[in-house]
């Protein structure tokens, strides 16, 4: 039985957030592993505590063999994403793990599910599964709200002019050179118009895309959100390399292209994986009130994605207070923001030793495209944070990424 920590619910959230954040959003997560792994250095010692998003982060993280790997997220349905991951690494062989992960063969899913993989579940992603296996059953890429978002890129494409063929030709070519040429030529002349600029500024579009109201208000607000995503496509397409971007393969095609796909889904790390499984804590609660209740240096790095984009600046400060309160001296945090800057509060920066030029360098090379920002951090030693108030968990319960 993979275990699996149920915190107390918290109060009620925004009807909009209910609405929008219900259910599975993320099918992939969108955070590029090479970053993770270069920035955090997981080692055999670490505690790691990562947002589960759609499970792609943790499992990443526990390729790498940490002493614990805690994978929290307030939305059920993302943790139930994560489970049926576990549970295929415990109970199935990499190729059908691979059928099913990689949306090859993922049918497959409706023979192993009841005998193979439903007993390892906790009770919630149990009867999840129960009611939605079918999305499993038909290729998880295509549902959730980011399934949703993908497949109407990949019906209008063509109806902008970008033909299928011409997709399949661009991410198959393997210098910056060409890719440009081909960007110039048959992408940017048809993509850029008025209505993929409407799309941009829709709210519900990129709510589909995963992207929280407080944060499309931070990033439309600073930046002009159209701009940002343009400037954003251009960069992964231009200056990255495309022919082991599975983020965008996978969006605009539907699939991974041969062994182009995350870590934890290649045969090398496996058994790896397999192995590992007994060091995975899977929490479903807020990130905030969890922290708290562990002990003082308790956690070595921490993978926060774009958490702090979804709260008021008071809550940000509060967050990184439990963060420091459970780090263990020298514990290293990363993080993301869809907005070009989003420093840590003076109160807590001065208790940080920021990794500028290593963040710049990996954010350089990143290959989703999600974000303008990113932030790796160490906490200085010899910081004792005082312990939370009664109060803080419920309060920031509210809050926190579901």
């Amino acid at each position: 039985m993979i275990s699996v920590v149920d915190l107390p619910h918290p109060g009620k959230r925004g009807l909009l957030e209910r609405l929008v954040f219900r259910g599975i959003v993320f099918n992939m997560s969108w955070e590029d592993p090479e970053m993770d792994r270069r920035a955090l250095r997981v080692g055999p010692d670490d505690a790691v505590i990562s947002i589960s998003s759609a499970g792609c982060n943790p499992l990443n993280f526990l390729c790498q063999s940490p002493r614990r790997l805690i994978s929290v997220d307030g939305n059920p349905a993302q943790n139930a994403i994560v489970e049926l991951k576990l549970a295929g690494l415990r109970g199935l062989d990499h190729a059908t793990f691979f059928d099913i992960f990689a949306a090859r063969k993922p049918a497959v899913i409706a023979k192993v599910y009841r005998m193979r993989l439903r007993p390892q579940l906790s009770p919630g992603a149990r009867a999840f599964w129960d009611r939605n296996l079918w999305m499993a059953s038909r290729g998880l890429y295509d549902f959730g709200k980011m399934g949703m978002a993908a497949r109407l890129v990949r019906f209008l494409l063509p109806r902008l002019g970008i033909q299928p063929a011409r997709i399949e030709q661009f991410f198959e070519l393997q210098s910056l050179e060409e890719q440009q040429e081909y960007y110039e030529r048959y992408v940017a002349p048809r993509l850029w118009g008025p209505f993929v600029k409407w799309l941009c500024k829709s709210r519900w579009f990129m709510y589909l895309c995963g992207v929280h109201p407080r944060q499309f208000d931070l990033v439309d607000g600073r930046h002009d959100m159209y701009k940002y995503v343009k400037e954003r496509i251009e960069y992964a397409l231009t200056k990255v390399p495309i022919y082991d971007n599975y983020f965008l393969s996978v969006t605009v095609t539907g699939r991974f292209r041969g062994n182009r796909v995350p870590p934890y889904l290649l045969e090398e790390n496996f058994e790896t994986l397999r192995n590992n499984l007994g060091r995975v804590t899977v929490v479903n609660g807020w990130l905030g009130p969890y922290l708290d209740s562990q002990p003082r240096g308790s956690i070595n790095k921490f993978n926060l994605l774009d958490i702090f984009d979804w709260m008021t600046p008071e809550l940000f400060e509060a967050t990184l207070r439990s963060v420091l309160r459970a780090a263990a001296p020298g514990a290293r945090l990363i993080y993301r923001s869809g907005s070009y800057r989003l420093d840590p509060p003076p109160a807590i920066l001065s208790q940080l030793e920021p990794h500028t030029e290593l963040a710049r360098e990996l954010f350089a090379a990143d290959r989703s495209a999600t974000y303008g920002s990113f932030y790796v951090y160490s906490v200085k030693n010899g910081y004792v944070p005082p312990d939370p108030a009664p109060t803080t968990a419920r309060d920031l319960a509210t809050v926190h990424r579901p």
